[in-house]
């Protein structure tokens, strides 16, 4: 509100010029007004405005410098296209492959007299593994000498009665006799050798040896030793196993309500126990013909390689048996597979994170299949060979949450 002015009393022209003072400095307030207003509103508009930050790259969701691409250290790996249809998980035990393994023992009883060999030893074939002495050895030599003796009298009468008959000395039947006799004892040396070879006690000069030499009939690794020197043992021991184990058999059981869907040459994915994050694949080798009436399985021979020799005889392992795929009008149907890794979920969403350039991945929606050992069916949101970040993904995923909750700061 404008203070009031007083009258002028006196002259009139002062009067006016008064009021005419007045009005201009009213007009000069009011002119001014705008002016402070939008001022103010400017002062006050002005602390807000904050500099645009820089579009994010079209398709692009993570960016890692090279630095911190290099301390996460991701593992990208490309997405498969694999035929599916009906599958079966089963179980069962690693074996031997009858090939591919020996158990040494003696063919008699005795004792053990020396272990040559300790496990994990690589050995080649014929490589001697223990000796054994026995008393059937000493028994055996007793025999072949007294063949050799027995041969030598032989051939020396024989030699006697052909110069007698051939003077007219001796008769017919008494060389027919001592030629008879002759061969009777070479027969009898020839058995006491063939015995003599079982045992393996004849060296390469023809002496004859009271030690038994055990020998591997294959190469490879000597996987378990039993023997011990001076442990009685018999013809039914084994001694020393001796095994190939760059490819070994899963024998599993399939119930009979799954017999369909296991078929020879299936695909095999294989998980053992003992390494449920190595997934390894074989397929199926054999199927027996027949069910067992207790237990109602069939079993099943899955043959694998194990170049890496980590599957040992006896361990456990699980079996997804990939029967022929179809889709619903009988067609091949093909699934894409990633890792498990791969997968991560964002707001209950199934997710993967796709590499689009060095240190740039781009979060992709996916809807995931049924598991598959350490593999994920993708139905949708994938194609066959795209590199998707296999190990590590949960660091972009924490990455992402983090530029999200900066965002909306």
């Amino acid at each position: 509100m404008l203070p009031q002015m007083e009258p002028l009393r006196s002259c009139p022209c002062a009067n006016l010029t008064a009021i005419s003072l007045a009005a201009r400095s009213v007009l000069a307030l009011a002119l001014a007004m705008p002016i402070l207003v939008d001022a103010g509103c400017k002062a006050k508009e002005a602390p807000s405005e904050r500099p645009k930050k820089a579009e994010r790259e079209r398709g692009i969701d993570v960016v890692l410098s090279p630095a911190a691409l290099a301390a996460a250290g991701l593992t990208v790996t490309r997405s498969v296209s694999e035929r599916r249809g009906s599958s079966v998980t089963v179980a069962g035990m690693v074996d031997f492959s009858p090939s591919h393994v020996a158990r040494v023992g003696p063919s008699l009883s005795g004792r053990v007299g020396q272990v040559l060999v300790s496990p994990g030893q690589e050995i080649r074939k014929g490589h001697v593994v223990a000796t054994v002495d026995g008393v059937a050895v000493g028994r055996a030599r007793g025999d072949w000498s007294s063949a050799r003796s027995r041969l030598d009298m032989a051939l020396t009468e024989s030699a006697r009665e052909e110069k007698m008959f051939a003077a007219g000395a001796s008769s017919e039947r008494s060389l027919q006799a001592a030629r008879t006799e002759k061969r009777l004892a070479d027969a009898e040396l020839r058995a006491a050798d063939a015995r003599l070879a079982t045992f393996g006690v004849r060296g390469s000069d023809g002496a004859v040896s009271s030690t038994v030499p055990l020998v591997s009939p294959i190469a490879g690794v000597v996987l378990e030793v039993k023997a011990r020197v001076g442990q009685p043992v018999g013809a039914t021991d084994t001694l020393v196993v001796v095994g190939e184990t760059s490819e070994v058999w899963l024998i599993v059981d399939v119930y009979e309500r799954d017999l369909s869907k296991v078929q020879v040459g299936d695909d095999v994915r294989v998980t053992a126990i003992a390494f449920p994050d190595n997934e390894i694949r074989g397929r199926v080798d054999d199927v027996e013909n027949f069910v067992d009436p207790d237990c109602r399985v069939m079993r099943a021979r899955i043959v694998l390689p194990n170049l890496d020799g980590k599957l040992k005889p006896g361990m456990s392992a699980t079996a997804r048996v990939l029967g022929a795929s179809q889709d619903g009008d009988g067609g091949a149907l093909d699934v894409i597979i990633v890792p498990r890794g791969a997968i991560q979920v964002v707001d209950g969403a199934p997710f993967v994170f796709v590499e689009q350039g060095q240190g740039k991945f781009e979060m992709r929606a996916v809807e995931r299949g049924q598991e598959l050992g350490t593999n994920v069916q993708i139905l949708r949101g994938l194609l066959p060979g795209e590199p998707v970040v296999s190990k590590g993904s949960l660091i972009l995923k924490s990455q992402l949450l983090r530029a999200q909750m900066g965002l909306s700061d």
